[in-house]
C-alpha cells in the first residue's frame, strides 16, 4: 500500500490522500504532527457536522488539510501554479514527512 496518494486536480491544483487513515482522530493525530515536527506559524481547523477543515502555514506557503475530500480520507491541498518550484518542494517534504510519522505513531 502507497502511504499517500497525489491527484492533480482539474486546474492543476494537488490533492494528495493518506492511504488508510480517516475520520476526527487521525485527522488530529496529523495536525498534531504537523505542530510538532513541521512547526507552523500559524495552523488551525474547524469542525462541522459533515467533516474538519484545517490548514498550516509555514514560510508564508499555505497548504489545506481535511478529513473528507472526493478520495475520501485524510488529505493535504495545495495549488502550484500559484508558487515557485521551491515552495512546491518545501510542501512535498512537509507532507512526506507528517504522512510517515502519522504511520510511525499509528502504523494501520
Amino acid at each position: 500500500m502507497n502511504l499517500y496518494d497525489t491527484h492533480t486536480m482539474k486546474r492543476g491544483a494537488i490533492l494528495v490522500d493518506v492511504c488508510g487513515y480517516t475520520g476526527e482522530e487521525d485527522f488530529y493525530a496529523m495536525h498534531k504532527i504537523i505542530d510538532e515536527v513541521i512547526k507552523p506559524e500559524d495552523s488551525g481547523f474547524s469542525v462541522d457536522s459533515m467533516c474538519i477543515g484545517g490548514y498550516f502555514n509555514k514560510d508564508g506557503i499555505l497548504v489545506r488539510t481535511s478529513s473528507e475530500s472526493p478520495y475520501d480520507g485524510l488529505s493535504f491541498f495545495y495549488e502550484p501554479n500559484k508558487m515557485s518550484e521551491e515552495d512546491v518542494k518545501k510542501i512535498e517534504n512537509w507532507v512526506d514527512t507528517v504522512v510517515k510519522e502519522l504511520h510511525a505513531r499509528l502504523p494501520r
